[in-house]
């Protein structure tokens, strides 16, 4: 049946969406707004069959109904002609945790593992969940990156996750469902309005449009500068970053000492979330400071859930309060560490390089070496103990036994991002640069 024109302004924001997509997933609940995207994905489907598409839904068992929307799910993916995934989750709830948020982590958590190479991921979003998500994040007191709220396309995981809709209102998307007589479901509890996102949508944003009915574009349209000022903000950080970088997830508080306490506080940010860490409260960037301004001789320490952040010499740090169990010694294997580091050895002509090891010999990894062992990395002009080439390359105690030593038949020819010894230079020809992964891509 030919579409209306609304429904076609949704469709073809979709297909211009997926018009490089190599492969598609959506994320499927079954509510209005992923069954309609569920079902023009089958009319695109149609016109693409050599791209995989699939539907992916998450059971949170939060609901006494919750069975029966997979159930309903299942048979909305085999009439549309789509692969079917289902996947049940324990939410990980905890002190200032809401359900939402433990829901909404669990979900995505699915989809990023779940995500192959260069693979889209289409959810629903449209600009009603905008002005909610921002409304949101100025209820909990949020700067830039939370008052940019959703932005139209992400990466996630190994894939991007794409909203096609994000300008588009949800009356126009339950519009297209009534038209196309899709079978949907209604979650009874999105009338509960002890949840915050209900609260907003049935309370607070009826109330707003109707003294300013274009609320939501305005909104919107905040949304879109705070995330402009944000890139900007990213941009300085990532220089600063760069410029300020020590090995072992630290930061060269030197080099960063006379910047002003915002350019500060921007780097701080900007290095927690290269990590994947959790955004620090007003009260622990205050503490940070403190420890940026502590003496040289001190080692303050700041604690939040399972990370640290230390303070060596001219250095601050972070690190897990898990460390990895290592073995003392295993195979170098595809590069993939004990610690979770992934080193490639890239082929290398000139500078400083390693030599690549001859067919007799093994190549492995050792950790934990005694601090009385006799290295002499490239640049220094004669062999010192292990222990003060630590202190001179300033690698803080706590990270000592876990940098990987990269042997040639169980000799030591690299510490892996500090040096290389100096009898396994090449002289000529190809050699190794020992790069981690985040840092070369082939």
């Amino acid at each position: 049946m030919p579409l209306t024109d609304s429904t076609a302004r949704l469709e073809a924001a979709l297909f211009s969406a997926l018009q490089h997509a190599t492969a598609v997933t959506v994320g499927y609940s079954g509510g209005v707004d992923s069954s309609l995207l569920a079902h023009l994905v089958s009319r695109w489907h149609q016109q693409h069959p050599q791209i995989s598409c699939r539907l992916i839904h998450v059971h949170h068992g939060l609901s006494h109904n919750a069975d029966d929307w997979l159930a309903h799910c299942a048979q909305q993916a085999q009439q549309l002609n789509l692969s079917f995934e289902a996947h049940r989750v324990t939410l990980e709830l905890g002190a200032r945790i809401s359900i939402e948020a433990a829901a909404r982590r669990a979900r995505y958590q699915v989809f990023m593992d779940a995500l192959a190479v260069g693979e889209v991921l289409l959810t629903g979003h449209h600009l009603d969940d905008q002005a909610e998500t921002l409304l949101l994040a100025l209820k909990r007191g949020s700067g830039p990156t939370g008052l940019a709220a959703m932005s139209a396309s992400q990466p996630l995981g190994r894939g991007l996750l794409v909203r096609p809709w994000l300008n588009c209102r949800r009356a126009d998307i339950e519009v297209a469902a009534s038209e196309l007589m899709l079978n949907h479901i209604d979650d009874d509890s999105n009338q509960d309005d002890r949840f915050d996102r209900n609260f907003l949508r049935n309370q607070v944003l009826p109330l707003l449009s109707q003294r300013w009915p274009a609320i939501h574009s305005n909104i919107a349209r905040s949304a879109e500068l705070c995330a402009e000022q944000q890139a900007l903000c990213d941009e300085v950080a990532q220089s600063d970053y760069q410029q300020c970088r020590l090995p072992a997830s630290g930061l060269d508080l030197d080099c960063s000492r006379d910047y002003s306490q915002a350019r500060k506080n921007n780097l701080l940010r900007y290095f927690l979330r290269q990590h994947g860490t959790l955004m620090p409260s007003k009260i622990q960037l205050q503490q940070l400071q403190q420890m940026w301004n502590a003496r040289e001789d001190s080692q303050p320490q700041l604690d939040w859930g399972q990370w640290s952040l230390r303070r060596y010499l001219n250095g601050v740090y972070l690190l897990s309060n898990q460390p990895p169990e290592l073995l003392s010694t295993h195979d170098w294997s595809d590069g993939k560490l004990q610690n979770g580091q992934h080193w490639l050895l890239k082929p290398c002509y000139n500078g400083v390089r390693l030599r690549p090891a001859r067919t007799d010999e093994q190549i492995s990894i050792r950790y934990q070496l005694p601090g009385s062992t006799k290295l002499q990395p490239s640049e220094r002009d004669k062999r010192r103990s292990l222990k003060k080439l630590w202190q001179e390359y300033r690698v803080p105690p706590w990270q000592r036994s876990q940098v990987a030593m990269l042997c040639y038949n169980n000799i030591v020819v690299a510490a892996l991002g500090y040096w290389i010894e100096r009898d396994y230079l090449c002289d000529q020809g190809e050699g190794w640069s020992p790069q981690q992964l985040s840092d070369w891509l082939p």
